[in-house]
């Protein structure tokens, strides 16, 4: 996307890119008197005007044609080597830009555009620590450049790099593309309440802003704010009535908070102006079947599983459907598909069961009751463990130490296989000053899951500051190797190194996070200190 901005925004080659797959017109035929001029006066203002003709009309060799001959007169010209990499990328040649984007950086390396685009391409190869290098060569000559924040957190965040995104964006503007990103990655790493901080923040700004209400909701919904979603996407939903995105997601609050009164007429509203789309299908499904209209329910939902026959969610309500209007065998498939397909409801199996029993399969019945109250009380176990979390978290932020201590004890002894409570509970013990407890807290979490990268690093810290510094090292490398973009991590790795004197592991740890981040100022203070200080001179191969 980053690449397409780019041409959109060159001034060369406007609509270009939308003919990215077009072949170009061997002949060359451009208008009489741009190619005269060219020919007796081949100066780069004409070749510009030239290749801009060529490439409006898709003739994108016929512009790299001419944008080199230009080059032979005026080798210099950072703007003519900018230009012909867009003409090749125009062409379908992305490999072959690059050179010509490393000429015109190397002739005028203080403009943004040929580095941006430059990013895209390596990114796009896969040379994603050359794809950093220009993104922040691009953000060095103007820091609060938004495409260049928008381009490179994108790309992050395809990358998961979700820690790097925060890290660029935190103190960013908070426009609708910047915010969006921030939230996500906010999100990535369970940092929900952030999250909606960014997003109000956002919307505040920009109150018409229906991609912000929609991320707003995602956040809301996995927060359990149900209500506040559904006003929300209701109130977007006025704002935007011709746009089908807006009226969808509303569509699909409303069936899930079970709002069937006002479900029904945009259900049917929406059916009408796409009468095949198979998620319309699905939820109008829904709808039928709560008021008890089972005939059009079994209809919509069969014609939603035809067209997409592995979303298990359509399979599992046709099969309810099924159920209900006892046919039995179809129900048995259409559940047992939608298990196959990985739905983990509960109510799948005590679905299942109803229809075994209809076909008199007793004992197989008798499985699947079984595996409904397993799965059923582990959901009600986590269900409520989450809420005890969720309020640990608010009593928390609220300074009120002891009681989110109670609640994320509770969450912990309720589901003492999540490694997420036994972090929360071990944050909220270092606030009361309980180093015992939180060491305790911590080595559980990160026995239960290795990849919980902050608990590694918690731990890390912990056991340096007892002087534990073997433990420590073991943990924070686990914290790097978890999440490998983790600047604080490897800066905190490069420290504890450091401090016993293994210097060329300092180092190393030390030049990833300034790999990650060249300007960050807690690497930099480490590096000059490690620069001056003699043991670590002697230590130098």
């Amino acid at each position: 996307m980053g690449v397409q901005r780019e041409l959109c925004t060159s001034g060369i080659l406007l609509a270009v890119f939308i003919a990215l797959a077009a072949t170009a017109d061997a002949g060359c035929n451009g208008p009489q008197p741009l190619v005269a001029a060219f020919h007796a006066h081949p100066t780069t203002q004409n070749a510009i005007q030239l290749a801009n003709w060529f490439g409006t009309h898709t003739q994108f060799d016929c512009a790299v044609d001419t944008l080199r001959t230009a080059e032979t007169k005026d080798p210099s010209s950072a703007q003519l080597h900018y230009l012909e990499a867009l003409a090749l990328v125009s062409a379908g040649q992305p490999a072959a830009a690059i050179p010509a984007l490393q000429v015109s950086i190397h002739l005028e390396s203080d403009v943004v555009k040929p580095h941006l685009l430059l990013a895209n391409l390596e990114e796009a190869s896969g040379n994603k620590a050359e794809a950093d290098m220009q993104w922040r060569e691009a953000l060095s000559i103007d820091p609060k450049s938004e495409i260049a924040l928008e381009e490179y957190s994108q790309a992050l965040l395809a990358r998961n790099e979700y820690p790097r995104v925060v890290s660029l964006l935190q103190n960013a503007p908070r426009t609708e593309p910047l915010a969006l990103h921030l939230a996500e990655a906010l999100e990535g790493l369970k940092y929900l309440d952030e999250a909606n901080e960014v997003l109000l923040a956002a919307m505040k700004l920009t109150p018409d802003s229906l991609h912000l209400a929609i991320a707003e909701s995602v956040v809301l919904i996995k927060q359990r704010n149900y209500d506040e979603a559904v006003k929300l996407l209701g109130f977007a939903a006025e704002n935007h009535p011709n746009e089908r995105e807006a009226q969808l997601q509303y569509l699909r609050i409303l069936v899930l908070t079970q709002h069937n009164d006002l479900a029904r007429p945009l259900g049917l509203k929406l059916l009408a102006q796409t009468p095949h789309d198979p998620e319309v299908l699905y939820l109008n499904g829904i709808v039928d079947h709560a008021i008890g209209d089972d005939a059009k329910a079994k209809a919509h939902l069969e014609e939603a599983v035809t067209q997409v026959p592995d979303f298990f969610n359509s399979q599992f309500h046709l099969g309810v459907v099924l159920v209900t209007l006892h046919e039995w065998q179809e129900a048995k498939e259409h559940l047992e598909k939608a298990i196959a397909l990985g739905d983990d409801d509960p109510k799948a199996h005590f679905e299942l069961s109803m229809a075994l029993n209809g076909l008199g399969d007793r004992d197989q019945a008798r499985k699947e009751v079984d595996q409904y109250q397993q799965l059923k009380k582990a959901e009600e176990d986590n269900l409520e463990a989450s809420s005890h979390a969720a309020q640990g978290d608010q009593l928390l932020k609220a300074g009120r130490t002891q009681e989110a201590i109670a609640n994320y004890r509770q969450a912990a002894d309720q589901m003492p296989n999540n490694a997420s409570f036994h972090f929360k509970l071990a944050v909220a013990l270092d606030a009361s000053g309980d180093t015992e407890g939180v060491r305790k807290q911590l080595e559980e979490a990160v026995k239960l899951d290795p990849q919980l990268a902050p608990a590694q690093r918690k731990l890390g810290l912990l056991l340096a500051h007892s002087g534990d510094a073997e433990g420590a090292v073991a943990h924070l490398q686990m914290a790097v190797k978890a999440a490998p973009a983790w600047i604080e991590a490897w800066i905190n790795l490069a420290a504890e190194f450091a401090s016993e004197a293994h210097f060329p592991e300092a180092r190393e740890a030390l030049a990833t996070a300034l790999h990650l981040d060249p300007g960050n100022a807690q690497a930099l203070k480490l590096s000059d200190r490690l620069a001056h200080d003699p043991a670590a001179q002697q230590a130098q191969p």
